[in-house]
């Protein structure tokens, strides 16, 4: 099946891993307004399905941030519903994961690091802020410790970014070779050939189903990450 960003890239010059954001976006649309067309105290099971994930999120942002995580309900739960969508998708013949280019996972841990930064400035204030990076050790110390503490406030998007892409582009890679295998082998021809076709099919199966709970886990990850980063921004010196 050709795949549909490369046709529209193709057509429109867009690129594939923002088409597949696009389609990311239009998935979960349609969803939400499937699940909240008809809202019921007794939910039907799209509705069910919607809430579990959202009392799962709003949960884990409470463990950790407590009362003061509430205004930051939407913010984690559109980044969990993105990442675990975006890298679902890529399981569906014709369709990639946008996850699982480095452009698009660095734009999430951009906004990770700047919601970070941001809200822990607002609520500290800029030198209270700048100061939590060097505080508890001696004050010759303090100016080594304040640049350790910089390089790992920066580390960190890195570290967001290449591990969703790292594991994201490692399925996508591992379902292409095993395709391209039975192709090669289909054209090869001859009993051999058509025997071994079986190795990558079988396989087939069992990449697919790492891919499901690698593309969750994924996404939990980069969320609690995140809902700590943020968290512990704006608790520094409580």
């Amino acid at each position: 099946m050709p795949d549909i960003g490369e046709a529209v890239k193709y057509h429109l010059g867009v690129p594939v891993p923002l088409v597949m954001s696009w389609v990311t976006v239009a998935i979960l649309f349609a969803v939400s307004f499937a699940a909240t067309r008809r809202l019921r105290v007794v939910p039907g099971r799209m509705q069910a399905a919607m809430e579990m994930v959202f009392g799962f999120v709003f949960d884990l942002v409470d463990s950790v941030m407590g009362p003061k995580g509430k205004p930051f309900y939407p913010l984690f739960l559109g980044m969990f519903l993105f990442i675990v969508v975006g890298n679902l998708i890529g399981l569906v013949p014709g369709l990639s994961s946008p996850t699982a280019n480095l452009n698009t996972t660095a734009a999430l841990a951009l906004v990770t690091f700047s919601s970070t930064h941001f809200f822990g400035i607002r609520k500290q204030g800029f030198f209270k802020y700048l100061a939590h990076f060097s505080a508890g050790v001696p004050w010759w110390l303090k100016p080594l410790m304040f640049v350790i503490e910089i390089i790992g406030e920066f580390a960190r998007p890195l570290s967001l970014s290449f591990r969703l892409f790292g594991n994201l582009m490692a399925k996508e890679i591992l379902l292409a070779i095993l395709a391209l295998l039975v192709v090669t082998l289909y054209s090869a021809g001859g009993v051999m050939n058509m025997t071994l076709i079986i190795v990558p099919l079988a396989l087939r199966p069992l990449i697919i189903l790492l891919g499901l709970l690698i593309g969750v886990i994924q996404a939990f990850v980069f969320t609690v990450l995140s809902v700590f980063y943020i968290g512990s921004a704006m608790q520094a010196h409580e």
